[in-house]
């Protein structure tokens, strides 16, 4: 625009002289005067608007990164994952809450606390090399990296990202965090800066543990009545079976173990289905004392020789909003093994707690109890807490899995409380029914004339 306006004087000069050789100089200098002012307006006028876009641009960009790193510092202050931003020297020059908690830096200090103030008041956040000093995210270049993790392999994964310039992934155990495990992803970010993520992996190996676990348990509860059932069909084969003494005893074995892996493979179906959610519930008014009467009835039946004692202490007008059929499989689950693993001349309790919508039941035996190491795993598939003691008891070890995830599908929550000489104390809960009480039965009317 400047080159233009000169171009134009220079042609208007030459005009001027051109046509007007005779003009004076006072108005030579008058006509030069005005014209140059005219050029100088047109160009200081496109110069100011050409100014002015460049202003706003740079408004709109300064906005655009501001509320880019608000929501930087927003996202990395709610994150579950730590999250570490390294220098090629080394030092943390970004770090979140999340990895305050993992590694060894001070969650909030007062400048942190002064830059969340100044960050809740509007106070614009740089680019994320200067948030060490315009952030609201902790963040201090005084912090070494091997100062803070005290790890030599997340030490070496973070070196290594800085000299190859390419992602590392690594599996580490923080010395400060017991018992938990970290997968640390490190990228590069930038000409100099590493960013490294932890992401918490301890539940998931977990989970890979209880399922490894229990396939191993698995294939050694099939095993074990496939090896008696194949040894008892070879030797009647072998000429066993005309043996009037001993065939009928090898067939009653083998009957046995079979029935054994259809149980086992009956509670696994019931509790796939019930896990992936396939089952439905008929919800209805249940009356609870009714159904505690027929689970200890059929318990009675099913071991005559159980040698326990049962008190039932369940208020006569109580309902529950539950399906009967499953009720009646969470309550025998239960039932059944507080007989099982009771004392001889033990006693089983069923008690109830209510409150205002929902009520506590509980099934509590006198015998051994459970070890604190073994009481929080006890709902877990095929978990057997006394290994030994465990293979002389019948059952399939998937009971309490199966009442864990019944009463969860009822919405209710399940327990365990033991004490090791004394027994065990399991606890589920239900909603309490909202329906009409009907009149007690004949079977509850004997049942309440037992207990008083």
């Amino acid at each position: 625009m400047t080159l233009a306006a000169v171009v134009v004087f220079a042609i208007f000069e030459i005009v001027k002289t051109i046509l007007f050789p005779q003009i004076s100089l006072i108005s030579s200098h008058i006509m030069t005067v005005i014209v140059a002012g005219i050029l100088a307006f047109y160009v200081s006028r496109y110069a100011f608007s050409r100014y002015s876009a460049a202003l706003k641009e740079t408004e709109r960009q300064t906005i655009m990164t501001e509320e880019t790193n608000r929501l930087l510092s927003a996202v990395l202050a709610t994150m579950r994952e730590g999250v570490l931003i390294v220098n090629s020297q080394m030092r943390i020059v970004v770090y979140n809450g999340a990895a305050a908690r993992i590694v060894r830096l001070p969650e909030s200090n007062a400048q942190t606390r002064q830059q969340g103030e100044e960050a809740a008041a509007g106070v614009p956040f740089k680019l994320i090399e200067d948030a060490a000093e315009h952030s609201s995210i902790p963040a201090s270049p005084s912090y070494r990296l091997a100062d803070a993790t005290r790890n030599p392999a997340v030490n070496e994964a973070f070196q290594r990202a800085l000299d190859e310039r390419a992602p590392v992934e690594v599996r580490v155990e923080m010395a400060d965090r017991a018992a938990h495990s970290y997968q640390l992803n490190v990228a590069p970010l930038g000409s100099d800066l590493v960013v490294g993520v932890f992401f918490d992996i301890t539940q998931l190996e977990r989970l890979e543990r209880v399922r490894r676990e229990f396939f191993a348990n698995l294939s050694h509860e099939l095993r074990t009545p496939l090896t008696a059932i194949l040894a008892y069909s070879e030797t009647l084969l072998a000429g066993a079976i005309d043996d009037r003494e001993n065939n009928t005893r090898f067939i009653e074995k083998l009957h046995k173990h079979a029935s054994h892996m259809s149980e086992l493979i009956s509670d696994i179906s019931d509790l796939s289905a019930i896990e992936s959610g396939s089952v439905k519930l008929s919800l209805g008014p249940v009356r609870l004392k009714s159904v505690v009467a027929e689970i200890i009835a059929l318990t009675e039946a099913r071991r005559p020789n159980c040698d326990v004692t049962f008190e039932v202490f369940v208020p006569e007008t109580l309902m529950v909003q539950a399906d009967r059929t499953r009720l009646e499989q969470i309550l025998y689950n239960l039932i059944d093994n507080a007989v099982k693993f009771n004392r001889p001349g033990g006693t089983v309790t069923v008690s109830t707690e209510e409150s205002a919508s929902r009520v506590a039941i509980h099934v509590e035996d006198t015998g051994a109890g459970i070890t604190a190491t073994d009481l929080p795993r006890v709902f877990e598939r095929l978990y057997r807490t006394d290994k030994s003691r465990s293979r002389k008891v019948e059952g399939t070890g998937l009971g309490l899995a199966i009442v864990k995830h019944l009463v969860q599908a009822h919405g209710g929550e399940v327990s365990a409380a033991s004490e090791i000489g004394r027994g065990s104390r399991f606890t589920f809960t239900l909603p309490v029914a909202t329906a009409a009480v009907p009149p007690p039965s004949s079977s509850d009317a004997r049942l309440a004339t037992a207990d008083q």
